[in-house]
């Protein structure tokens, strides 16, 4: 039931981070005067739709995406400009444009296309589904530090385990539950036991685990008298630290010798609220982790191959779908192990991530994505502002009696002759991307249906 409940939350929070990524699309495209004919969450078939003024409104059967259909997105050919493609690809290009333009249904809609923008619109336009997958992870980062809170661990004076023999650190059977022959007896082992808490060392009060530690690691072969509660009740035992390799920290794998006497301390698991002076440092650092995941994902597209036709176990960190991350969502509501404030960080934390990877992906400067139409809005404005310089040269340096022929001729004005990126042109290249992404999101689907990610292994 918790699994299906997961599930279900999911799901239903990935579906509204799409639908709004979609509405950030829609708002100033309607603003700036597009006629937009659909808006759509998912693809397929239709389940649901809705028509109200131009706009159609709709819910399709596979939740994978969602996408808003504006008129005049590509522009009509000039005459003029030959193709660069070979004569195949050229004819699918003009029967892809013939087919797009045919969306333009009346005189009316002439000056309600898309590409009869300027390019800053359309760049708004373009950015404004990112930007929504944006806002929507800051506002969940900011619930989940400033209200959920952070949770941190503390190491306690309480011992949690002891060893029973000494082993170095970076040793293969530092790992194992069982001593290595003629290894040495651990100082702690048969005198201190887990649930002791540590009081004093020596005379001095041990105020934290890390008071504890500094003396230990600083007392090979001198016997330390400690001062212990154990059931309540206190006691005074002596160990002798024997030296031993040690790592220099919990996270590097540098090592030191220093005392050892073989004991863990208890961790202390809470959360702890940020301040919102303490957040955009948090938004930072996620924003730099999300730039390397994106990175590195060629890396984890070769290792979901491997899991796919070589039958290599899936990697817990590899790349992940809508499938697998609904189960990872069912996997956390249902876990037995964790409290239910941390479900909630999970499960909100998990959300905040795929929103700010839905931001960074789509504006990779790559056709169909947001990227590459605001790349192409950017060339455009390149060319224009080109233009408007080029035709102010010709104004400043023409012979007055030149003017009326330069006013007459409006091939090289900004406002004569349209300028624009012919984007259909890109259509090959598109398609190519296009079935990339498609081939990759069935990999990943079969992946995470055959062999989906468990949580803990």
């Amino acid at each position: 039931m918790l699994y299906a409940i997961g599930v279900i939350v999911f799901a239903v929070g990935l579906l509204a981070s799409i639908a709004l990524h979609e509405v950030g699309h829609l708002v100033p495209a309607k603003r700036f005067g597009v006629k937009v004919t659909q808006y759509m969450v998912g693809f397929g078939p239709t389940l649901w739709s809705r028509k109200r003024g131009d706009t159609e409104y709709g819910i399709k059967a596979i939740p994978a995406g969602g996408y808003i259909r504006m008129i005049g997105m590509i522009p009509p050919r000039q005459s003029g400009n030959p193709s660069r493609w070979p004569r195949r690809l050229a004819t699918a290009v003009e029967e892809f444009r013939r087919a797009s333009r045919s969306e333009v249904g009346s005189d009316a809609d002439e000056p309600r296309q898309f590409y009869r923008l300027t390019p800053g619109k359309k760049i708004i336009v373009m950015l404004g589904g990112p930007s929504m997958n944006f806002v929507i992870y800051v506002v969940l980062t900011i619930l989940l530090f400033g209200a959920l809170g952070q949770l941190r661990q503390d190491s306690t004076t309480t011992i949690s385990s002891v060893v029973q023999c000494v082993v170095p650190a970076n040793s293969p059977a530092a790992n194992s539950t069982a001593c290595p022959a003629g290894a040495q007896t651990a100082p702690a082992a048969g005198v201190l036991r887990p649930g002791d808490q540590l009081l004093a060392i020596n005379g001095l009060p041990v105020q934290n685990w890390n008071d504890a530690v500094a003396v230990i690691e600083a007392s090979p072969n001198k016997t330390l008298s400690m001062q212990i509660s154990r059931n309540g009740t206190p006691q005074t035992v002596e160990i002798t630290p024997v030296k031993n390799t040690k790592y220099v920290s919990a996270t590097s794998n540098a090592t030191k010798v220093a005392g050892f006497i073989g004991v863990s301390p208890t961790i202390h698991s809470f959360y702890q609220r940020d301040s919102l002076v303490q957040i955009p440092g948090q938004i930072v650092s996620q924003l730099a982790q999300g730039l390397r995941a994106i990175t590195d994902y060629p890396s984890k597209i070769h290792s979901l191959w491997q899991t796919v036709f070589e039958g290599k176990a899936r990697d817990p960190n590899g790349a992940v779908g809508v499938v697998g991350l609904s189960e990872i969502g069912g996997q956390i509501a249902s876990a037995h192990h964790i409290t239910l404030r941390d479900k909630m960080f999970d499960l909100v934390s998990l959300l905040a991530s795929v929103n700010l990877l839905l931001f960074l992906f789509n504006l990779l400067p790559l056709l169909p994505l947001d990227g590459g139409h605001v790349a192409g809005a950017l060339v455009e404005a390149v060319k224009r502002g080109g233009a408007r310089l080029r035709f102010r040269a010709m104004a400043a340096t023409a012979d007055p009696r030149d003017a009326d022929v330069i006013a007459a001729d409006p091939s090289d004005r900004p406002e004569g002759r349209p300028i624009y990126v012919d984007t259909a042109q890109m259509l090959p290249v598109m398609y190519g991307i296009a079935s990339v992404l498609l081939l990759l999101t069935l990999l990943v689907v079969y992946a995470d249906i055959v062999k989906p990610i468990h949580l803990g292994g």
